[in-house]
């Protein structure tokens, strides 16, 4: 990073609305909790809480949750992987009973297993049993129960774990895929398993919906990344603008530009938005500094149904708070303005900057009374570092 700085003062200059009311808007995110004040949270899992009551009054959604109907008030989905066995049989039950579901590596022998997980079945999720079973049994059987949604998990344009085909019923060999990173076949069977699933959960309650935890592949088409992040109700970013806290956890300003302007694009459709901030280091040591740029972005892109979410390196299924999130910012008074190297969004109660270039900048804070997020007072300029963000308060 850079270590110059620029004085900058306020001027009216380049608006990116990202608030939507398209009658798409409407339908898609309305079974979703309202967002337009202060911050909101979408937990993510809650397998490690004993007791769902902690949730009430803090937590809005649940992506994965372990309770169906609890407690009142929030909304909960249940999980489904579209590629593994949502730990409901052993390799060796679907080796037994369904040989011809299970999805192989190029040398014919060696299961396709993700994330080294050699418990989880890979299963070919292009076979139509297969599809029919997922539906029945992670999709039709939890909400019957009562969970709002399904939330789906690995579903990527990339074939990370080089899949490349399976065995028929009759024991010959089905290439499917080249099992390189980039392959066409790939990119549209993940697209087509998509879109039936949304029509399925559709089909079978006008009122379900379907997350999908999906980061635009870099690398990948622009087309294939916006409809895989579009075929939903809600989009889950993992990799939000922390790079799954994978050091440098901030992206580049080019990968930030892009990442707000693909947003921009999904909730245009529609879709209700969750951007997850994950640390690379343990919960209880995430810094003021790592917070407040997850928290300012989130406020900068934020509609009435944007949720975030702060945890260490993959800590989930417990809930985190932090003091920030009981801030009173207040509603969003118009869209977030670039000004002379910095993006601000004013609220009622506040703003929020983020500076997500490599210089830093010194900006003239519009006219009023500030402080900071613990109550020292601010202005009327503030230095922000290369790649930071900061929310301050009305006094």
């Amino acid at each position: 990073m850079l270590a110059r700085s620029a004085i900058v003062s306020f001027c009216a200059c380049v608006a990116v609305v990202v608030l939507t009311s398209s009658a798409e808007a409407g339908v898609r995110g309305s079974q979703f909790p309202r967002t337009a004040e202060n911050i909101h949270l979408e937990m993510v899992f809650n397998y490690l809480e004993p007791d769902p009551n902690v949730e009430s009054g803090v937590v809005d959604v649940v992506w994965g949750s372990n309770y169906a109907t609890q407690p009142a008030g929030v909304y909960n989905s249940t999980y489904i992987p579209i590629s593994v066995d949502n730990y409901t049989h052993s390799v060796a039950w679907y080796q037994k009973r369904h040989p011809d579901w299970l999805e192989y590596l190029c040398d014919r022998t060696t299961l396709a297993f993700e994330f080294g997980a050699t418990n989880l079945a890979p299963l070919d999720f292009t076979n139509l049993e297969v599809q029919a079973y997922q539906w029945a049994n992670w999709v039709d059987g939890p909400l019957a129960q009562g969970f709002g949604g399904i939330a789906v998990d690995t579903m990527n344009l990339t074939n990370s774990w080089q899949r490349c085909g399976h065995y028929d019923p009759f024991g010959s060999w089905v290439q499917q895929y080249s099992g390189a990173l980039n392959d066409a076949r790939f990119r549209h069977d993940v697209l087509g398993w998509e879109k039936a699933t949304y029509k399925h959960v559709h089909q079978y309650s006008s009122t379900a919906t379907m997350q999908v935890n999906v980061t635009y592949e870099f690398g990948e088409p622009d087309n294939d990344n916006l409809q895989l992040m579009t075929a939903a109700d809600l989009l889950l970013d993992e990799r939000g603008f922390t790079n799954w806290g994978v050091p440098p956890a901030r992206p580049t300003p080019w990968q930030w530009q892009k990442i707000v302007d693909v947003l921009r694009q999904v909730q245009s459709k529609g879709l209700c938005y969750m951007t997850n901030g994950e640390q690379s280091v343990p919960t209880q040591d995430i810094s003021l500094t790592d917070r407040l740029w997850v928290i300012a972005n989130y406020l900068l892109v934020k509609n009435d149904c944007t949720y975030m979410y702060i945890s260490g390196s993959q800590d989930y299924g417990r809930l985190i708070t932090f003091p920030e999130y009981s801030i009173a910012i207040g509603s969003a008074r118009g869209a977030m303005t670039k000004t002379h190297g910095v993006w601000l969004r004013k609220f009622s109660g506040g703003l929020s900057l983020v500076n997500p270039y490599l210089k830093d900048r010194t900006v003239a804070l519009p006219a009023g009374n500030y402080s900071d997020v613990n109550g020292n007072p601010v202005g009327p300029t503030v230095t922000m570092p290369a790649q930071s963000g900061i929310v301050l308060l009305k006094q």
